[in-house]
């Protein structure tokens, strides 16, 4: 590898490596707590004039100026656990009545990019006040749906992912709030079964069926200067034979579930470590007050009357645990369908006089696998997102993989596509306007380098499969650009298939059409100037990595937004400005931005300096200057090498390379050779400047 590419590995390397700190210290700003005096709380809940607090409630109760209960309101972010396209939640405040029904619904924050810079917020405003006026059981679709018992929601084109993740924190705020204050039931919205097998499973088969969820803390998480294990805690619902018989016991487990009332659950708790989950409290007052179970707006404690007493594990080949217990959860308080989480509280004195202690909570979060619990109907919040996008995108997709895939196949086929110049010519022409009409303009499918930003993001944060699935298109894209950058290079993408790209292409042949100048950089310029856009790319990874919401600001040096998502005369001046101003330069200079700024190029350049197969290059292109002349992005050097990392594969050198009426050694062969006795040494130097070599290497910076 040379130099020039190692000095860019090493800049964002050393940018990446600085900046964890700092975003790991930014990620932890921002908490918003429920305040209805400074929150509209009456904006969702039209006609209570107090929110009084609920004691041990995450949500407020309305009451009207006569003191009658009119609703409740809560926070989003108390409830559920739903990321949009940043990664983060949407932050927003849900009202309900009595009767169960939406009473309104309204974003308090959020740092979706595409609304950060692009889309109209009011846009969002809209989608949101759909909701209100709509019962919590009811079933509400972003887009078309074929289900006849749904009500559909319009999209907003550009922000899919957006609010998807918007309905689904819309409804369920307002479902586990009415289960919560007993006006929704969620086992008949969600209804759900056990799968029972009359034969206890050994300890083996449950840890490999993942029916145990695992709380861990060492002894240094809780600040004591040791190496041991405080607590580690394997929990489960036991409800299932096959699962309580082998934890409890076949005479245990039968007369537990022969006391359990409909809707309770059993919960089994084994624990081994230093400190102990049952605590002191127990023996004091029967409350066991290191123990909780949380579930949405649900907190549930258990006492001497919910405890299970367990000698310790039945099933064959269990561990041996230092503590075990069962504790019965009462009706409504779980939902064993959906994901809850089991809370540990521990202290340890902490040696500053008398009896103060230090205490840290900790939780683990764990859903039982379909193996144990079957949902009917429930989809997990975080599939149901990219499920619903590709059910609108079904169509779309599959007409982009294929078109993707014909591109693909042309380079797959390129011997073909090469034999003749004006056939390559003409077939260039109709990818570039085909992207730039049916990709950009019609299913605004540009990839951006925000993508690289948030894939950066998820290497060093929480990887997310759902996020990248959630939009289809980009998604089917992305495959596109991985596989043919590997193969032949950025340029199969930056060539052919990128939509800006195309249009600015498409505009410097209108220039050319018009007889407008032409306007190049001298070289001692240009060579230098390629490698900003890698410093454009370090800089926006740089600040991505420190704030999200600033780095996707600063990626607006990409015009993808005002091309192709919103119109630019319909935002600030400084957007138009650079939109108009980069367009504009298209007609009279070949792709000014693709070539020096555009960081989503920076990123497939660097692994484009291994691709697999580039140009191919006879050993006469050293001494000869026809491809260098007619090379639009100048990748082709003095010595006939093509940097890989600017070529953007317009295969035109290629086709020249094939050619027996423009290549010089293939000229000349043809003409000795129709001579009758050929001058035999100069058609071996003609043969021999005609071998096919490979030269498609990146220049060393200068």
């Amino acid at each position: 590898m040379n130099r020039g590419v190692w000095s860019t590995l090493f800049v964002l390397a050393a940018v990446l490596c600085a900046l964890l700190p700092a975003r790991a210290a930014a990620e932890t700003t921002g908490n918003i707590e429920l305040d209805c005096s400074k929150l509209d709380c009456k904006g969702v809940l039209p006609g209570a004039v107090r929110f009084d607090v609920v004691k041990g409630a995450r949500y407020r109760r309305g009451v009207d100026a006569a003191g009658k209960e009119v609703g409740w309101v809560v926070l989003s972010t108390d409830v559920v656990d739903i990321k949009g396209y940043s990664g983060k939640p949407l932050v927003t405040l849900v009202g309900l009545t009595p009767q169960g029904v939406i009473s309104g619904a309204k974003v308090i924050a959020h740092s979706e990019p595409i609304l950060l810079v692009g889309i109209p917020e009011r846009k969002l405003h809209e989608f949101v006040g759909f909701y209100a006026g709509k019962s919590a059981t009811q079933k509400i679709v972003v887009g078309s749906s074929r289900e006849p018992d749904a009500v559909t929601v319009d999209m907003i084109s550009g922000a899919t992912v957006t609010v998807l993740a918007e309905n689904r924190t819309i409804l369920d705020t307002a479902r586990t709030l009415g289960s919560e204050v007993g006006v929704v039931k969620l086992d008949e919205l969600f209804p759900g079964h056990f799968v029972k097998e009359d034969r206890p499973w050994t300890w083996a088969e449950m840890t490999s069926k993942g029916v145990f969820g695992r709380l861990t803390v060492s002894e240094r998480d809780m600040g004591l200067e040791a190496d041991g294990t405080f607590i580690d805690l394997w929990f489960t619902i036991a409800d299932a034979p096959q699962v309580g018989r082998a934890l409890l016991g076949d005479r245990e487990y039968a007369y537990r579930v022969s006391q359990l009332k409909e809707g309770e659950h059993m919960l089994v708790i084994l624990g081994n470590g230093s400190s102990s989950f049952k605590g002191s409290a127990f023996v004091r007052g029967g409350i066991f007050d290191r123990v909780r179970v949380d579930q949405g707006l649900r907190n549930t404690m258990f006492t001497d009357h919910e405890f299970i007493n367990m000698s310790g594990v039945a099933a064959n080949g269990a561990p041996e645990f230092k503590e075990s217990a069962g504790f019965i959860v009462r009706a409504g308080r779980l939902d064993p369908g959906a994901p809850f989480d089991l809370v540990f509280l521990g202290s340890h004195y902490n040696h500053r006089g008398g009896f103060s202690r230090d205490f840290r909570a900790t939780r683990a979060t764990f859903q039982l696998p379909s193996s144990v619990y079957v949902s009917e109907h429930k989809v997990d919040a975080s599939t149901a997102i990219w499920r619903a996008a590709w059910d609108n995108h079904r169509l779309t997709a599959s007409l982009v993989s294929a078109y993707l895939l014909f591109v693909a196949l042309l380079f797959a086929g390129r011997r073909w596509l090469t034999a003749n110049m004006a056939r390559l010519k003409v077939l260039h022409l109709v990818v570039l306007t085909t992207s730039f009409l049916g990709l950009g303009i019609w299913l605004r499918a540009q990839p951006s380098v925000t993508q690289v930003l948030t894939l950066a993001g998820s290497a060093v944060g929480h990887w997310r499969w759902g996020l990248f699935l959630s939009e289809p298109l980009l998604f089917v894209s992305w495959i596109f650009i991985a596989v043919v950058t590997i193969a032949w290079g950025r340029g199969v993408f930056c060539g052919w298939v990128c939509p800006y790209g195309a249009m600015t292409e498409l505009a410097h042949k209108l220039g050319r059409l018009l007889k407008l100048p032409n306007f190049e950089l001298p070289e001692r310029v240009h060579r230098p100037a390629r490698y900003l856009r890698y410093v454009v790319l370090a800089a926006l990874l740089g600040t991505f990595l420190y704030s999200s919401e600033l780095g996707e600001k600063m990626a607006e040096v990409e015009p993808f937004k005002s091309t192709f998502y919103v119109l630019p005369w319909t935002r600030q001046w400084f957007f138009f400005a650079w939109w108009a101003v980069l367009l504009g330069a298209s007609f009279v200079w070949w792709r000014p931005f693709c070539r020096y700024l555009c960081p989503l190029g920076a990123a497939l350049a660097l692994p484009s300096s291994f691709r697999i197969s580039g140009p191919h290059r006879r050993a006469f292109c050293s001494s000869c200057t026809i491809c260098t002349r007619g090379c639009e992005p100048r990748a082709i050097d003095k010595d006939g090498a093509i940097d890989s990392r600017d070529c953007l594969s317009c295969m035109e050198c290629e086709a020249n390379y094939r050619d027996q009426q423009v290549c010089p050694p293939l000229i000349g062969i043809e003409r000795l050779l129709q001579k009758g006795e050929p001058d035999e040494e100069r058609l071996a130097k003609l043969r021999q400047d005609a071998t096919t070599v490979r030269r498609p290497r990146p220049r060393d910076a200068t």
